[in-house]
């Protein structure tokens, strides 16, 4: 273990030295630095943080990918070509600890550079958050929907099987069914089972969009489970300091123990009676009632100055995203969204005019959850206007969902720049590979041919599966085994790639994170430094002559 340690020292000492090591960290350095100034976004304060995000983790996962590439080749090739291995080969060092010490010092500046890299942009982003939002939404965003780690829970997708049934009935008696079937069969030549599949698959992707649309006044309802919520309520007390004309607003002053548990549109409640959070700053927030609350005795005797006991709930969000079948005015739609505890009948309602065809956010209480993490939602299509006009809508089961809050940013982020090490880690072990038998540049073009493959696997899963009308059987079947090895021997790189998680503010599960471990590292890397090992160990470094 000491002579690997001592190879590793060396190793990592010797990859700062590097020039090529040395010009990639400046550039990393650069961009990281530009990155807040140039980063706009959509114009809000939460699409620069994403923005940030974004790029920041790809920029930082690519050069660093580059970086280690280069100096994974360069150690052990390098060594070779200047004979500075016949250093080493002379001391009692077995080889496989030369090829692990060399791996592992490689692992620790890519280490050293992530935390690096990744410590910078958690400063940017941390430096961002403080600026002012441009509205109160904005500000929702930023704190509930970046700066925080959210697990999404979708419904059942809808059950279309006796739809389907009744529409391929339905096309055997008007005799279409078998025309259609010979079209699919031209796709799929010489496998009529996948042609009728195929066909299957099309009526079921048609039925299922049909049911998901509704008329005007029709009602959509979906039902959740496994919404486990958590936190715990907070209650604190304000002072009343101004009420509306209406009598249905009030701006509460409080402490920030309260004021930390509250979110722009979310719950609060005072005395048993449901508000909204409308305004939220620093020493002060408003709380909007319904009318029908504000006339309640409890609410319509608050006067200026009165001490109140205020509670404000854990959250829910339900995203959602609308289509209209005909353009509203303003590209505005109303809808009336419903949602029900089925446990303690627990119901809330609100109605909304969101933009259509655009992603939107409800934040409920958390007490629309009943203890088993069920939760039913139901979005009522009202019309434009008083005139009654309106349109049919669709929401796709996949555009809708419930998001609940499973932990901080903070360790996500880490979990995050983890599945980035995991890369670079294998990248490294390939690196190493083929320095052991081929020189600097051919090992560095190797690896690097390997690394677009990784990252375009899920491309080359959907060529080698839609594939054209006229290819051959035998050629899908070389595409498919050709696939099947690349992906036995390279991770796919878009699965360790994390920007989309950190930008969504969604929860990376250590499930996730041990699977890409077992695989990337445990499996992968294992493998191709083994290999390593055993060319190096079978590697004749000098030819004797007498």
């Amino acid at each position: 273990m000491r002579r690997i340690w001592a190879v590793t020292r060396q190793t990592f000492a010797q990859c700062l030295r590097m020039k090529v090591a040395a010009a990639f960290i400046l550039l990393l350095a650069v961009a990281l630095a530009a990155m807040p100034a140039l980063m706009k976004g959509d114009g809000t304060l939460a699409g620069k943080i994403r923005t940030l995000l974004n790029y920041g983790t790809t920029l930082t996962a690519l050069l660093l990918s580059t970086v280690t590439i280069f100096v994974s080749a360069a150690v052990v090739a390098s060594d070779v070509a200047d004979k500075q291995v016949f250093l080493v080969a002379t001391k009692p060092l077995p080889r496989w600890q030369y090829v692990l010490g060399r791996w592992l010092g490689v692992v620790m500046l890519d280490v050293l550079l992530l935390g690096c890299a990744g410590g910078a942009i958690y400063v940017f982003t941390q430096v961002l958050r403080t600026r002012p939002a441009l509205n109160p939404d904005d500000r929702r965003a930023v704190e509930m929907e970046v700066f925080t780690a959210r697990r999404r829970v979708s419904p059942a997708p809808p059950d279309v099987t006796a739809a389907v049934q009744e529409r391929v009935a339905r096309l055997k008696d008007e005799g279409r069914y078998s025309d259609a079937l010979e079209a699919y069969k031209l796709r799929t030549p010489g496998d009529p089972d996948k042609a009728e599949q195929m066909l299957l698959n099309q009526v079921r992707a048609e039925e299922a969009t049909a049911v998901q649309s509704v008329p005007l006044g029709g009602v959509f309802l979906w039902r959740f489970d496994d919404v486990r919520v958590t936190g715990q309520e907070r209650t604190g007390q304000g002072t009343v300091t101004a009420i509306s004309p209406q009598g249905d607003a009030l701006r509460i002053e409080a402490g920030p123990r309260l004021l930390g548990g509250l979110v722009y549109q979310g719950p609060v409640r005072e005395q048993g009676i449901d508000g909204r959070v409308s305004r939220l700053e620093d020493t002060f927030f408003e709380v909007l009632f319904s009318l029908e609350d504000a006339r309640r005795s409890t609410i319509a005797t608050l006067t200026p100055g009165r001490q109140v006991e205020l509670i404000a709930d854990p959250t829910i969000q339900v995203s959602f995203k609308v289509s209209a079948a005909q353009s509203p005015p303003e590209n505005m739609l109303p809808g009336l969204w419903q949602v029900l505890n089925p446990s303690t009948g627990l119901f809330y309602q609100e109605f909304r005019r969101d933009k259509a065809s655009q992603p939107h956010t409800l934040t409920l209480s958390a007490r629309t959850v009943d203890s088993q993490g069920r939760t039913e939602i139901r979005y009522v299509n009202m019309p434009f206007d008083v005139s009654g006009a309106g349109t049919s809508v669709t929401i796709l089961s996949s555009d809708v969902a419930v998001l609940y809050r499973l932990g901080g940013f903070e360790w996500n982020y880490l979990k995050a720049l983890a599945m980035v090490l995991m890369q670079l880690m294998f990248l490294a072990a390939a690196g190493v590979f083929a320095g052991t038998f081929l020189s600097f540049p051919v090992a560095c073009l190797v690896v690097f041919a390997a690394l677009p493959l990784g990252m375009a696997m899920e491309f080359m899963t959907m060529a080698t599966t839609v594939s054209p009308i006229e290819a051959h059987p035998a050629m899908k079947q070389i595409g498919a085994a050709a696939l099947a090895i690349v992906k036995m021997l390279l991770p796919d790189l878009t699965q360790t790639n994390p920007s989309e998680s950190l930008v969504g503010g969604m929860s990376i599960a250590w499930a996730t994170l041990g699977r890409a471990a077992a695989l990337t590292v445990g499996l992968r890397a294992a493998v191709v430094l083994g290999a390593a090992c055993l060319v190096f160990s079978r590697r004749e470094l000098a030819r004797v002559q007498v």
